[in-house]
């Protein structure tokens, strides 16, 4: 009976002498090359990470919360300083001489004389408006105004023909020029839709119904390059021949 318990042991010794014995340990060469493949790995890891900057936590905190777009704002356009246009007494002098011409090549006759004291009137009444008058230049309108006694500009009053302020804005302009030339100034003209279209036919606006709009003239009292460069850059209108 004993010998018939002891054969199953002795048959499980037997067959285990068959069964390779496990071990928790691989051969050097083995190890050294594992962990030099291991170390190569977290090295190309790493450098991969450094290069591109690819973090999967910031990736996908990035992807939740985006950060909103910031509109782009347009840069406000440079405010354009106000301007008072240069007096200018070429014309005066060009009556004068004018007048005086009349007065010399024609003496003793009565044309002459008539004609060269009225042409030295005007002239010296030239003077005195360009003495007292300057053409002024705002952010929003065009205006004429006074030089008083300290030598301040103020308002010059109303206009004498249509009534209201001698003031009009840039984009009331239709058109604007230079009579003859801007080199060879005598007349300057402009035309505007501010004023009441009921009146647009009153004083010079006869003279010109083309497009609408009320029409006015001034002598040359100015510098007129002056005035053909503000009429431009404050955005006037103009009709182009």
């Amino acid at each position: 009976m004993k010998t018939v318990c002891l054969l199953p042991f002795a048959f499980a010794a037997r067959a285990s002498a068959f069964v390779p014995t496990p071990t928790n340990h691989l051969p050097k060469f083995a190890v050294t090359k594992a962990n030099s493949l291991r170390s190569h790995h977290d090295t190309k890891s790493l450098t991969l990470f450094a290069e591109t900057g690819a973090n999967p936590l910031q990736s996908l905190l990035g992807g939740l919360f985006k950060p909103k777009e910031v509109e782009a704002v347009e840069p406000e356009k440079p405010k354009i300083p106000d301007f008072v246009a240069d007096p200018s007494y070429d014309l005066a002098i060009g009556f004068a001489i004018y007048g005086l011409f009349f007065l010399i090549a024609l003496q003793g006759s009565v044309f002459g004389v008539v004609f060269g004291v009225l042409n030295i009137l005007f002239a010296s009444f030239l003077v005195v408006q360009t003495s007292r008058l300057r053409f002024f230049f705002d952010e929003t309108c065009f205006e004429l105004k006074e030089v008083d006694v300290t030598n301040s500009l103020v308002g010059s009053g109303e206009n004498v023909v249509v009534g209201g302020a001698n003031r009009w804005t840039y984009d009331s302009f239709v058109n604007w020029d230079f009579f003859p030339s801007v080199d060879l100034p005598i007349l300057v003209y402009f035309k505007e839709t501010q004023t009441p279209e009921d009146l647009w036919n009153e004083g010079p606006g006869q003279l010109d119904k083309v497009g609408g709009g009320q029409v006015h003239f001034f002598p040359a009292i100015s510098n007129c390059k002056q005035l053909e460069e503000q009429f431009k850059i404050r955005g006037c209108s103009k009709v182009e021949d």
